[in-house]
């Protein structure tokens, strides 16, 4: 087990100096995203979320429009960026599964800022979802603000949430739209972060993992066994051995690479999508649209506030002693609402 533990630490110290410089609102904040996703996975957990979503036979076209519809409703300003995305060449349509997952790309050179939104389409109206995430990706990804990269998997989910109730609104059957997607989506995120988050909370709190870790865990945060400590251990170290393998051409032995690599393949990705979901379920029931949109065209203006004044400043109080039952509330209404949807009310 020492030879594990001396290589775990070699990788958490690649991890951490990495986060340091993109991502520390997880490092100072990992005991509390830690017990919200513990809360939120147990919670999400309750829920059948299964759902079978049937093809049709939407075209290329017919995306675009119900999509730009939609962009129409939310803020009009959009409409010049929506309609120019064909002619300029930034969005395309994959129908075999080309790219790994539908994206918004920005590229930054200098002054100028290249954008891609690659969609893989899946042949009903969850294409219309995901183009609607993607382009309000779009829209506040003109720079490469550090709030930006907090708040923009917030932004682009709430709006998912809004396109899913404006297409069952217009009378689109539900049977054709995956409406559980994010939430399945999120579970699997919550349920990575769960495997790991003890033994990066242990790292950053208490430095090097030693002999005295688990005494240290049992006596300021949380009553662990050493042998459920050890377990975690083992299954991230052989997680991390397989990414460094993945990617040794890339790394090539460069330092800041390895903690490149080790962070961006799932440690990024997890918690910006938990936060970023359960922030969309609570603000879709207890935050004022026009907020939400203000919030996605100012985002590159607040690098002067912390994440915690952003929330304040649209109503979200995530210290509020009653954050988590006010979310589980709105989170209940949202999954209840759609199990039970049938009658398709016309815009």
């Amino acid at each position: 087990m020492k030879e594990i533990i001396d290589k775990l630490n070699y990788y958490l110290n690649e991890i951490c100096n990495y986060l340091e410089k993109g991502n520390g609102f997880l490092l100072k904040n990992i005991l509390f995203i830690s017990r919200l996703n513990d809360a939120f996975l147990e919670h999400i957990q309750c829920y059948n979320l299964d759902n079978e979503t049937k093809q049709n036979k939407l075209t290329f076209e017919d995306v675009f429009l119900l999509a730009r519809e939609i962009v129409e409703s939310i803020d009009k300003s959009y409409l010049e960026g929506f309609d120019n995305l064909i002619q300029s060449g930034e969005l395309d349509f994959s129908f075999e599964n080309a790219y790994e997952d539908s994206q918004c790309i920005s590229m930054y050179r200098k002054n100028q800022v290249k954008q891609i939104i690659n969609i893989n389409r899946e042949f009903n109206y969850n294409d219309v979802i995901l183009l609607m995430h993607e382009f309000i990706h779009y829209t506040n990804g003109k720079q490469n603000s550090i709030n930006r990269h907090y708040f923009t998997e917030f932004l682009s989910i709430y709006f998912e949430f809004y396109a899913i109730d404006y297409l069952l609104k217009k009378g689109i059957n539900k049977d054709e739209i995956d409406y559980f997607c994010r939430f399945k989506n999120v579970e699997r995120h919550s349920k990575a972060l769960f495997e790991y988050e003890i033994v990066l909370l242990s790292f950053i709190k208490f430095g090097n993992l030693d002999d005295n870790t688990v005494s240290l865990l049992q006596q300021y945060l949380l009553n662990i066994k050493k042998e459920e400590f050890e377990k975690e251990c083992s299954v991230l170290y052989k997680n991390l051995c397989l990414i460094e393998e993945k990617y040794k051409e890339k790394i090539n032995g460069i330092s800041k690479m390895l903690g490149c690599a080790l962070s961006e393949e799932f440690i990024t990705q997890n918690y910006r999508y938990i936060l970023g979901t359960i922030l969309a379920i609570y603000a879709y029931k207890y935050v004022d649209f026009k907020d939400i949109i203000y919030l996605n065209n100012h985002i590159n203006e607040y690098d002067d506030k912390s994440v915690y004044e952003i929330c304040l400043s649209i109503g979200i109080d995530v210290n509020d002693e009653n954050f988590q039952q006010k979310l589980f509330t709105a989170m209940d209404e949202y999954i209840d609402n759609k199990k039970n949807y049938e009658k398709n009310i016309q815009i």
